[in-house]
């Protein structure tokens, strides 16, 4: 797999991605064959799973907040952070607020794209925006607020490292 990647959020630099990676036990793929110029929106391939279908064949709704999880992962390992590390050094992020709308229904084996965005960053909070896309058709559209906080839970500032990223 080809990757380059300068790891400073807003330093103007192209990433380009290779092939396609497999995540969760190879039943996610993140494709990765595509330009990134923006360091705050992300893009993941997911094809759903039987499993995560209701009686009536349909993405159970709650599956959603795991695709948005596994977004902003990625969103925040394309800017060179693992979340592994920011808990290994006592940083967590907690879903402070989330909204969702869904818009139409979406099936067993649909290919779907999640698309994370970054709309606005504080010293303790991170606002997400999402949609979900089948077919280039808008399916689903969403928004989360993180808060920054340290192993006993409290808010805390975000770490500096993660700050001087942001723009």
């Amino acid at each position: 797999m080809r990757r380059t990647h300068d790891t400073r959020w807003g330093s103007g630099h192209r990433r380009t991605y290779g092939e396609a990676d497999v995540l969760h036990d190879g039943f996610v793929s993140m494709t990765k064959s595509r330009t990134v110029q923006d360091r705050d929106s992300c893009r993941v391939e997911f094809r759903v799973r039987y499993a995560e279908c209701d009686p009536m064949g349909y993405l159970n709704h709650g599956k959603y907040w795991e695709y948005f999880e596994i977004a902003r992962t990625e969103l925040l390992r394309q800017n060179g952070f693992r979340y592994r590390d920011l808990e290994a050094e006592g940083v967590f992020f907690v879903v402070h607020e989330a909204a969702c709308r869904y818009l139409l229904p979406i099936r067993y084996d649909d290919l779907i794209t999640v698309s994370v965005k970054v709309d606005r960053i504080t010293r303790t909070r991170v606002y997400h925006s999402y949609e979900v896309s089948r077919d280039g058709e808008r399916t689903c559209e969403a928004t989360t607020t993180l808060a920054c906080v340290g192993c006993d839970g409290r808010p805390r500032l975000m770490p500096e490292a993660l700050w001087l990223h942001s723009g």
